[in-house]
């Protein structure tokens, strides 16, 4: 049996943690044993009651609660110490939800920790992942987000959609329960916030706003145009019917009385002819030609 020092001990032991970790190994239940002998301390059982149960990457997230689940299986390795402060971790997911890594990327204070963008996105991106899900814990047992919860979410939403690698999720966990940003509605509405949007990206979905908003008024300006021609004409053919009714009559009634004029002019001319009077006399009195009233001899 080897023998260590202290520090070496822990370094050797914080080492292999982190090379199950980066190989995405999930560990935990009753059989691997690791023995150590420390100078001036008893032989100890490191990792007792822990054993390999299967790779990471066969993992699949399909909703809120396998994260809640998988995420209770890291927090019984926490140090106790550690349990008091909030962690953030960063899951990463390849197109069939499957997890390609899972990294602590901060440890912060019992009630805050600090995330930056960079740290978030670094092993996604190497591992060409599709999107993330945010984890934190609040030590607390609280689960509703903070104001600061949501700033933060909010500006990772930003960077990483910039990233082409979109938030999926954001989820708040306890021992106990755990709070899915994305179930609650709040992911989406974080979403549409233009907080972190870059101001050449607000420029230009302005512009296509105004374009979206310029084509509609032209549409309803031609659909109206439309509308109102078509109401024209509509008028127009109306009063034209109603016009021609009008002239029809009056037309009618100026032919009608012409004819009356034309017949009493005869009847006059026939009864002067019975009665003996010239020809002559008969033109001059009735306005008739000779023929019309020769015609009327016969």
């Amino acid at each position: 049996m080897l023998k260590f020092s202290l520090n070496s001990s822990v370094f050797i032991v914080r080492s292999i943690i982190q090379l199950w970790m980066r190989e995405g190994l999930m560990i935990f239940g009753s059989s691997f044993l690791f023995n150590l002998k420390l100078p001036n301390i008893q032989p100890v059982k490191i990792f007792n009651q822990m054993r390999i149960s299967t790779k990471i990457e066969k993992l699949s997230v399909n909703r809120s609660l396998d994260i809640y689940e998988i995420m209770q299986l890291v927090l019984k390795r926490e140090h106790k110490v550690d349990k008091c402060k909030e962690h953030f971790w960063v899951i990463a997911l390849n197109n069939t939800n499957k997890i390609l890594n899972l990294e602590l990327v901060s440890t912060g204070c019992s009630t805050a920790v600090v995330v930056k963008p960079m740290e978030v996105l670094s092993i996604p991106l190497q591992k060409r992942a599709l999107g993330v899900i945010l984890v934190h814990n609040h030590p607390s047992g609280k689960l509703e987000p903070s104001e600061n919860d949501k700033d933060l979410t909010d500006r990772l939403i930003q960077c990483c959609r910039i990233m082409n690698t979109p938030v999926l999720d954001h989820v708040i966990i306890t021992t106990h329960s755990y709070y899915s940003f994305k179930d609650s509605g709040l992911l989406d509405l974080l979403e549409h916030s233009n907080k972190y949007v870059p101001p050449y990206e607000l420029e230009k979905q302005y512009f296509e706003e105004m374009q979206e908003e310029i084509e509609k008024v032209k549409k309803e300006n031609e659909k109206l145009n439309k509308e109102a021609l078509k109401r024209g004409l509509e008028l127009g053919e109306e009063k034209g019917i109603k016009l021609g009714k009008e002239m029809g009559v009056i037309e009618g009634e100026v032919r009608g009385e012409v004819k009356g004029i034309e017949k009493g002019k005869i009847e006059i001319a026939k009864n002067l002819l019975n009665l003996g009077f010239s020809i002559d006399l008969i033109m001059e009195s009735t306005g008739l030609t000779k023929e019309e009233v020769e015609k009327m001899k016969i």
